[in-house]
């Protein structure tokens, strides 16, 4: 099996990097880097265009929550994977209006697509997105009705882990926010994604919602019956005081007519019972209270793994949501991950803590924008 360059780097310094990258090309000519800076290291991304610069590499790269390496969540460094210099890849801008993310630049996304992909949809578009773009899943589809299934799907957003907005994508000469970086993966499988939450409430209809904000359940204000559903079943008092700490161990989610029901985080209520969720919710979904597969279930790792294993690579990119990590706790969220990096040895696993997940199920029809998700793709 050929072996995938990567690299995590616990305290990055130039002298390090650099060595690495030379070693890289020497082995690789024609090499292009995508690097991955964890939240705390950011100040590293500078140091990072420089070297790429100097060594006239292809720079392509994000700022996370944290980082997965072989199975491991680090919560500083930096990653340095190989890509191939010829690979197509664009830094888009993501202007935001009131009606969401402008037209314009959904289009250039999918001219990028168009320009590069093959007639046969076997190629991936691997997508970073700031975490503060409001419309992701809304981008998705509108970017699907322009190009539909010329590319399979995957990706993850992007940025701080407290929702601020902070510079968190770049290439060689741009570090900006409000951005998605796109990299068109030639012959690719496309991505496994599993999250094996589970129904706990009876099914409700979401009778008035807008964006990322649902106003009411079942025609009652929201915060009330998402309180009453929470009470009923799990014995938990929710208040706005308590709300996120409790919220993110009781997630909503939509049902839809395939694959796993696509979870929504309620992060916030406001005074007039209206919540606030990662991700948006379509006037009048089916909604239902959710919880995790208990912290020693090995459903999600089988799921990936055996989603995995027809894709024999020396490595496999993963995205662990950041609001998985929460629910479970990191020494929870880090053993899962060391069960994933064992279904799937010999393959290494390295990735990132993700602000939302990318993929389209079994590798077609309308990429989702997901929370609680275990998203895998080979990295070859």
């Amino acid at each position: 099996m050929k072996r995938t360059m990567w690299k995590y780097f616990d305290n990055p310094v130039p002298l390090e990097l650099e060595n690495t990258l030379q070693a890289w090309q020497s082995e690789k000519p024609g090499l292009g880097l995508l690097a991955l800076c964890s939240e705390r290291s950011a100040d590293t991304v500078p140091l990072l265009q420089q070297l790429a610069n100097r060594q006239a590499l292809p720079l392509a790269g994000a700022v996370v929550p944290g980082l997965v390496a072989d199975g491991e969540l680090k919560s500083h460094g930096v990653l340095l994977a190989a890509l191939d210099a010829a690979i197509p890849q664009a830094l888009i801008p993501l202007p935001q209006s009131a009606d969401g993310t402008d037209d314009n630049a959904i289009g250039e996304l999918a001219a990028f697509v168009e320009a590069h992909a093959g007639e046969d949809g076997e190629d991936t578009l691997l997508l970073f997105i700031d975490a503060l773009t409001p419309d992701i899943a809304t981008l998705l589809d509108k970017l699907f009705l322009l190009i539909g299934n010329r590319v399979r799907y995957a990706g993850t957003n992007v940025g701080s882990e407290s929702f601020r907005s902070i510079p968190c994508l770049y290439d060689n000469t741009t570090f900006t926010a409000g951005a998605a970086l796109a990299i068109l993966l030639p012959r690719h499988p496309g991505a496994a994604i599993a999250h094996r939450y589970c129904k706990s409430t009876p099914l409700s209809v979401a009778t008035g919602a807008n964006g990322n904000r649902i106003a009411f359940i079942d025609g009652r204000p929201a915060f009330e019956v998402y309180r009453e559903l929470i009470a009923s079943t799990h014995g938990v008092e929710l208040t706005r005081e308590n709300f996120y700490q409790h919220a993110v161990h009781f997630p909503l989610a939509l049902h839809l007519a395939e694959g796993e029901p696509l979870v929504r985080i309620a992060v916030a209520s406001d005074e007039n019972g209206c919540l606030s969720c990662i991700g948006e919710i379509p006037e009048a979904s089916l909604l239902s209270v959710v919880e995790a597969a208990s912290p020693d279930s090995k459903e999600t790792v089988h799921e990936i793994a055996g989603r995995m294993h027809p894709h024999s690579s020396a490595a496999a990119m993963t995205f662990y949501c950041a609001g998985r990590m929460l629910h479970r706790g990191a020494a929870s969220a880090t053993s899962e991950l060391g069960e994933l990096q064992s279904a799937l040895a010999p393959a290494r696993i390295f990735g990132a803590l993700s602000l939302g997940e990318i993929a389209n199920y079994h590798g077609q029809g309308y990429p989702r924008f997901h929370n609680a998700t275990i998203v895998a793709l080979p990295w070859h």
